[in-house]
């Protein structure tokens, strides 16, 4: 089970939360309860995240977690985003990386005339700043989520030890370097 949350300014917070489920299981008491059963006695702002949801608000899906693909392009075809490089919510980087890769794509391809050389060199491109990313993302859900929950507990409270400009400055970082600046 992991739990994770990011603040979106001032009144929003995007949270997620997962657990082990067969595949298509639905909750009969509603999916925001079943949460704060499993959830409810974890460390702080997790309770207080759920307790202030509306029902209404909570997005149910399946979660496949696997490694990244070994091979990105091969020839005339090539695979992109979650397909080449699956990763965990705890950045918030999965759909940005998609659309990175979208956009590297498009100038690797408008520049060369042999799609299979562009796509080889998307793979080569994009593969050590995404897979640091995932490397990151899958570090972060380990160490909010560690096991027994009193180390869970003290990790989230010891982060707010971290200035917010420094963590501020990480994920401006993160986002700063990205597919827009232009592949040469």
């Amino acid at each position: 089970m992991e739990a994770g949350h990011v603040p979106l300014g001032p009144d929003h917070t995007y949270w997620f939360a997962t657990q082990r489920a067969p595949q298509g299981h639905r909750n009969g008491d509603g999916e925001l309860r079943h949460l704060q059963q499993i959830f409810g006695t974890w460390a702080d702002p997790v309770p207080t995240l759920l307790a202030t949801t509306d029902p209404d608000q909570v997005l149910r899906n399946d979660l496949y977690d696997r490694a990244p693909a070994r091979y990105w392009a091969r020839g005339p075809v090539v695979i992109a985003g979650d397909a080449a490089h699956p990763m965990r919510p705890h950045l918030g980087q999965g759909g940005c990386q998609g659309l990175e890769d979208a956009a590297t794509l498009a100038g690797l391809a408008a520049r060369e005339p042999d799609l299979a050389t562009a796509f080889s060199r998307f793979a080569t491109v994009r593969r050590r700043r995404v897979m640091a990313i995932v490397r990151e993302s899958q570090f972060i859900g380990r160490v909010v989520n560690l096991r027994p929950q009193v180390l869970s507990a003290a990790a989230t409270r010891a982060s707010v030890l971290v200035p917010e400009y420094v963590l501020t400055r990480h994920l401006a970082s993160i986002a700063a370097r990205g597919a827009f600046t232009p592949v040469r």
